[in-house]
């Protein structure tokens, strides 16, 4: 897989650097010195390359300037890709979920399958219920859920 990097974005920030740099008067060498990094290191940054978030954190302190305030650029706010709609269901259903653990639906121990009736009848959704299995199983993991085996059946409750 290719590398990703957002070369308009890189570039703009870059000479927003440059260009503080250059009204405070200072070299490459200056700012090197500043931060411990290396000429190249500050040269790439100003020219668009790919850096670390700390150096560049570290470039915007010795400048003086709050890195937020090199980012206040006008940028195209939109994801590189839209959210597929399986995706974006699944992450519905997950919310739809939490909810569930919220107001209290596992109290009681409950099967997949009860949670998949649960959130049909109450949403009027049309899903898989291997999604919301493996939803349940992702709370376990992060130990919002317990699971009991019962012979080949996962009960899910709170912890």
């Amino acid at each position: 897989m290719v590398r990703y990097k957002n070369e308009i974005a890189l570039k703009t920030l870059g000479k927003r650097i440059k260009a503080e740099r250059l009204k405070l008067g200072l070299e490459i060498e200056d700012l090197a010195a500043m931060t411990g990094f290396s000429y190249n290191t500050i040269s790439n940054i100003e020219n668009g390359y790919e850096t670390y978030v700390t150096y560049f954190i570290e470039v915007c302190f010795a400048l003086g300037v709050h890195p937020k305030y090199i980012m206040d650029e006008e940028f195209n706010l939109k994801p590189r890709f839209p959210l597929p709609a399986s995706r974006l269901e699944k992450s519905r259903l997950t919310n739809r979920i939490k909810a569930l653990i919220d107001a209290g639906y596992f109290k009681n121990e409950r099967l997949a399958s009860d949670v998949t009736e649960k959130l049909s009848s109450d949403h009027n959704l049309d899903f898989e219920s291997k999604n919301v299995s493996v939803i349940l199983v992702r709370f376990v993991k992060s130990t919002v859920l317990k699971i009991t085996k019962v012979g080949n059946r996962n009960l899910y409750s709170k912890r």
